[in-house]
């Protein structure tokens, strides 16, 4: 990670001259200082707040197609939950390219989870929508 000198914080070096090593929060307060302007170049949008309005409608949906309708959404084939898979699947292949495959395993690793938690979320819509089935046909 490569920073401008104004950029980082004032450390006091260790006992050998060595900068001390800086725990998670630093790390990541670093990597916002260093990559923060190219992420805002981006103008991408908020990663969230779609998936947030999206959950606030669920507890207030009027039916059991309507709460899997929202939930698919969100989630399904075009939704959040995949696209998180491949942007950590994108962040495994550049472990890959930069020399990293433990890392590279690691990101993979956890967005084959991402594989997983879709197919429950499929089994889970399905169970859903036969429960709120069985219900309207019942005698």
């Amino acid at each position: 990670m490569t920073l401008d000198s104004d950029a980082r914080p004032p450390r006091d070096p260790g006992e050998d001259g060595a900068e001390p090593a800086l725990g998670p929060a630093g790390l990541r307060r670093l990597a916002r200082l260093e990559a923060g302007p190219y992420l805002a170049g981006l103008g991408l949008p908020d990663p969230g707040r779609a998936v947030r309005a999206w959950a606030d409608q669920g507890a207030q949906a009027p039916s059991a197609a309507a709460l899997h309708l929202l939930v698919e959404g969100a989630t399904g084939a075009d939704g959040a939950l995949l696209g998180l898979r491949d942007l950590l699947r994108a962040a495994a292949a550049w472990c890959r390219d930069h020399e990293e495959p433990a890392l590279a395993r690691r990101y993979t690793h956890t967005s084959d989870l991402f594989d997983v938690a879709d197919r429950l979320l499929y089994q889970l819509g399905v169970d859903l929508l036969t429960a709120a089935h069985e219900v309207r046909s019942a005698p």
